[in-house]
């Protein structure tokens, strides 16, 4: 690989061994990972991100929602440092022509070059290099986001809710088992700290009124724009997942219970003050708790589960800590059993 002061560009096209390495990962974050390795290794003196285009649909009731990018991974943390706008010129240039584009950030003036990560009708997500690139590095990077994207639409198909596109209910279960598994053994940060989750159900309030007087197709409307107000809201790190119908479980990544409750509550304030057009405000309830391995993961999620539904009880439109509620004696947990208690039921209780 050669560079200059202005322009990146390479000797040869993509090699083999990067086609094959993006085709071996089995599960999302292998194939980030991937792709990572093979930006780092063949363009390490240029800052990279990638980024996936969320909202990118068309809703149940013919509506364009406004699309927003949201950054996958990046190859070095100070550079590139301004997120990436989509109302950006180049960059819906870049959207709409589905071809790459070199321009410059209105905010930062840097100059750089943007390739589509293509779809089946338009991109799925941006791939920005800082600076100008030559055609050669063109070459390499085609037939790379193809396979990237054609690698990930496989895995993502399996592993998302075909309707929010959120993690579905199979994932939730390998990654909490996951997160639990690293709380138990003791991994920690590099500050030397063992990571603090915290686990959140939420319930969509009389939904079940949403679907019987607007009808299914406004329903799942609600639901589409509730979960990209969720993915918009939440941090990179914090992982979202669909529960089920109209509940949603996020895992919150070191926070504790306080930061937790500001985080919660500042999000059902959010959903209260958002029209969700045709059907107008709804609300939200949340009960949350903090990830204690002392308990197995399935007393934990039946711990959110109890906060949930005491903010159904009182009213709804609340949030409500499961530890606070135990502390007052407003919840029972002697009643609270590892032996009866399915972690992810097929039959969840409702309350319409």
């Amino acid at each position: 690989m050669k560079t200059n002061a202005d322009i990146l560009f390479f000797d040869k096209d993509c090699p083999l061994d990067a086609v094959v390495s993006l085709a071996e990962p089995r599960d999302v974050p292998g194939l980030n990972g991937a792709f990572l390795s093979i930006l780092k290794e063949h363009i390490p003196n240029r800052a990279v991100k990638v980024y996936e285009i969320l909202n990118n649909y068309c809703s149940p009731v013919g509506k364009q929602s406004v699309m927003s990018l949201k950054l996958i991974f990046r190859t070095q943390e100070n550079n590139l440092a301004v997120k990436l706008d989509i109302n950006e010129t180049d960059v819906q240039e870049c959207i709409n022509s589905k071809e790459p584009v070199t321009g410059t950030s209105s905010t930062s003036g840097q100059t750089r070059s943007i390739f589509p990560i293509p779809g089946l009708n338009s991109p799925l997500g941006l791939l920005v290099i800082e600076g100008k690139v030559d055609e050669s590095v063109k070459n390499f990077l085609d037939p790379l986001l193809r396979i990237y994207s054609s690698h990930a639409f496989i895995l993502n198909r399996n592993e998302t809710d075909s309707l929010t596109g959120l993690f579905n209910r199979h994932v939730m279960q390998n990654k909490l088992n996951q997160i639990y598994a690293c709380q138990a053994n003791g991994k920690r940060k590099n500050d030397g700290q063992v990571q603090s989750w915290c686990i959140a159900l939420m319930d969509i309030d009389y939904f079940k009124k949403i679907n019987d007087q607007f009808g299914h197709l406004f329903g799942d409307e609600v639901l589409i724009m509730f979960s990209r107000l969720m993915q918009n809201s939440f941090r990179e790190d914090d992982m979202i997942f669909r529960y089920g119908g109209e509940e949603f479980l996020v895992a919150l990544k070191n926070i504790d219970l306080d930061k937790a409750a500001i985080t919660l509550e500042r999000f059902r304030k959010q959903i209260e003050s958002t029209s969700f057009n045709q059907v107008g405000n709804i609300t939200v309830s949340i009960g949350f708790t903090a990830m204690n391995t002392s308990k197995p993961l399935s007393i934990l999620v039946e711990q959110a589960d109890r906060a949930l539904y005491y903010c159904k009880y009182q009213g709804r439109n609340q949030i409500s800590c499961y530890e606070q509620l135990l502390e007052k004696g407003l919840v029972d947990e002697s009643n609270i059993s590892d032996s009866n208690i399915e972690l992810f039921p097929s039959q969840h209780k409702k309350i319409s």
